[in-house]
């Protein structure tokens, strides 16, 4: 079947500028079409969602593709999100006829699809007839035809020609019972754009939110340097300076713009679906531990959350496969972006990945099953594996899919296959479960960003905090939950805050009210420097947490010293990065350093404040087995009893609901583990009642209920 609809580009034009993608600064969340997520994709229906994302355009034959998914327990497929080219060939001419015969043959075979938007690679004719389409680099230049995600947000042809392919799309597919959703773009997140239109829509943003130049001025600190704004023309964006250096109040701003333009360029397509196919679930895939976007903010716009894993790339110490803790701190970051819902992982990796400029790591077959049931455990209702083919053309030739160039049903589809036949004894036991946990892992958006902009000193990475936090409270068998500013903190035990950086009035007394009442804080060093404004605080440090953490700082040495160590129980533990000298007041010293000037100093403390702690950690030590002791005090102080010893490479993470728990037991290594559970326990995927302790192959994974 083939739709025609021809708009006037005229009318898209006025359209796009009646309706401007950057709404306004922080604009309130959009309500979601109220389908519980996993109601529209099968979970509650009883099915597991289980799939590979798939190019019928440029695969096939579709026939021969849906009978080997349906055999390997396929029942879900994401399509589309860069076929904007063969579903509009010419302007306003659009060709559903493919992808109608695609799912078709699909459905027949038991798949049901989510389709993306394809508005993250803009066909060659629309970039030809409107060039400035073309995002622009700070140094004025467009960036060139060929690539992807390189449009300007609030160019008005583009958001018009992204109405029009949306308007179309929703239409045609709004009764299709074979669609149960839509994923909005890929992996939305850059690049920045510095034309005309953008400078005027960030002019615009603060406009919005200081409403006068004199709050801006006053908030910005723009007296320094003698940079005051008379006029709001004025104001720039933070691209090439001099020294390449600029007003950092000005460039969290621009964060936070650029974050909220993101989210409104969504909500502009999530309102057009809504309107025309509301019985259809709102998604996109996000990317973990990225954080151009705040996800907790854009997540308010989606039904659910969906994120794109590939643990083996290699982009930093925590992303390769023998370090499972950054997929999980991935995953439980996906989940608490949008209040513990329990979420899917849309791209899982099922091959070797590699583009033109990088290679990931090559990984035994066994192990990608490994990985989609820890997405499992960390709270996905779904899985969906890229890609089903490895692609003949273009930059992701040595992106390797479930199934290589010639279709041979390799080793990994016979993973595959074996995966989604467990999956269907798993169905009942895992339904109406998800994590829960009695720690939290705050993460400041504000924190991150200010970070970007002024890197503190060689050797810092936010990120690297959270990891060795996370990682010592995984390795103790606990669940995490990962929260944000405005999350609620009531149903936790223990809150650990690395550096605060920036940090507004709500926060502080959120943590203030949290500590008082009974919880235990955690904090660790350049907490409180700033205000929301990414000004430095007039108090003595740390600032607004001084009277919590019962210290204050007075001076600092930023990694001078190579070789610092502290010491705490006697033991002495490498420290790195950056050292905050502690002078308790009703704090008490747990840690000190031991060399340079400051020798005997506190490094570490713990403040009771009515009827909880807080705890400062002023530097980085650099040793697991710190935080593991430090941890290890903290949970017993506060009624947490940690899970059983784990062996290296082995993780453990538990799913409840209805008064039953799941416990999931993960060997990522090539040897054989045991894990001493206390109990005997059904192990789901075998059926039979487990031993103490439990033997865990290498790449083996246990399901283990009561």
């Amino acid at each position: 079947m083939r739709l025609r609809l021809v708009l006037p580009a005229t009318f898209l034009i006025t359209l796009s500028i009646l309706s401007p993608v950057v709404i306004a600064a922080r604009a309130p969340a959009q309500n979601s079409s109220g389908a519980k997520p996993f109601d529209l994709i099968g979970w509650n229906g009883g099915q597991i969602v289980y799939g590979v994302d798939y190019y019928p355009e440029a695969e096939g034959p579709v026939d021969k593709d849906a009978g080997m998914m349906q055999a390997a327990g396929i029942n879900f497929v994401r399509m589309a999100e860069f076929a904007w080219a063969k579903m509009e060939p010419t302007e306003g001419h659009y060709d559903f006829a493919w992808l109608d015969g695609a799912l078709k043959v699909l459905n027949a075979h038991g798949i049901k699809a989510v389709l993306g938007t394809p508005s993250a690679s803009p066909p060659a004719w629309l970039m030809a007839k409107y060039p400035d389409i073309a995002a622009m680099d700070e140094n004025g230049v467009r960036y060139r035809y060929g690539s992807r995600r390189n449009y300007c947000m609030n160019n008005p042809h583009f958001l018009a020609a992204v109405r029009g392919i949306v308007t179309a799309m929703a239409e045609h597919y709004k009764n299709h019972p074979g669609v149960i959703g839509w994923q909005i773009d890929n992996e939305l997140g850059g690049p920045d754009c510095y034309d005309s239109l953008c400078l005027a829509a960030f002019q615009k943003w603060c406009r919005t939110k200081y409403g006068s130049l004199d709050a801006v001025n006053k908030a910005w600190g723009t007296v320094f340097w003698g940079h005051t704004y008379s006029a709001w023309p004025q104001i720039p964006l933070p691209w090439n300076t001099l020294y390449g250096v600029h007003n950092p109040s000005l460039e969290l701003d621009y964060h936070r713009y650029f974050s909220d333009a993101s989210r409104d360029f969504l909500v502009m397509q999530a309102d057009i679906l809504r309107r025309i196919a509301p019985g259809k679930a709102i998604t996109h895939n996000e990317m973990g531990l990225f954080d151009n976007i705040d996800y907790s903010h854009l997540n308010t716009a989606l039904d659910f959350v969906a994120w794109d894993n590939y643990p083996m790339i290699d982009f930093s110490s925590h992303a390769t496969y023998e370090n499972y803790e950054g997929a999980g701190l991935a995953h439980d970051l996906m989940r608490g972006s949008r209040s513990q819902q329990n979420f899917m992982v849309m791209e899982q990796e099922g091959g070797l990945p590699g583009w033109n400029t990088f290679w990931g790591h090559q990984a035994p077959p066994e192990l990608y099953r490994v990985w989609a049931y820890q997405a499992i455990a960390h709270g996905a209702d779904g899985v969906c594996y890229f890609r089903w083919r490895t692609s003949r053309y273009g930059t992701e030739q040595y992106w390797q899919g479930v199934l290589d160039q010639d279709s041979y049903p390799n080793a990994r589809y016979g993973i595959v296959k074996q995966m989604g036949g467990e999956l269907t004894r798993l169905k009942q036991i895992l339904q109406g479960t998800r994590p829960v946990s009695q720690v939290a892992l705050l993460v400041s958006p504000d924190a991150r960003w200010a970070f970007h902009i002024q890197t503190l000193v060689k050797g810092f990475d936010y990120n690297e905090q959270l990891h060795r936090y996370y990682g010592s409270l995984r390795r103790q068998g606990l669940n995490v939950d990962v929260v944000f500013p405005q999350s609620d903190l009531s149903a936790y035990k223990i809150v650990i805050a690395p550096s605060l950086f920036v940090l507004t009035p709500e926060l502080a007394q959120k943590l203030a009210a949290f500590a008082a009442g009974g919880g235990t804080l955690v904090l660790t060093y350049r907490s409180g420097v700033k205000d929301e404004h990414n000004v430095f605080t007039d108090e003595t440090l740390p600032g607004p947490l001084a009277r919590l953490a019962g210290i204050a700082i007075h001076d600092y040495d930023p990694q001078t010293s190579q070789d610092q160590e502290i010491v705490m129980n006697g033991r002495h533990y490498p420290a790195k990065v950056w050292f905050d000298i502690l002078t308790p007041g009703t704090a008490e010293t747990l840690a000190t350093y031991d060399k340079e000037y400051y020798a005997g100093s506190a490094a570490v403390t713990r403040n009771q404040l009515d009827k909880g702690n807080v705890y400062y950690v002023g530097t980085e030590p650099d040793a697991p087995e710190f935080y593991d002791s430090l941890l290890a005090g903290i949970l017993r102080g506060a009624g947490i009893t940690p899970g059983p010893p784990l062996p290296e490479g082995v993780e453990m993470a538990t799913r409840e609901g209805d008064a039953r728990k799941v416990i999931f037991l993960l060997n990522y290594t090539a040897s054989n583990q045991a894990v001493p559970v206390g109990e005997a326990y059904h192990d789901a995927l075998s059926g039979a009642v487990t031993a103490e302790p439990v033997e865990l192959p290498p790449y083996a994974v246990r399901v283990l209920v009561k």
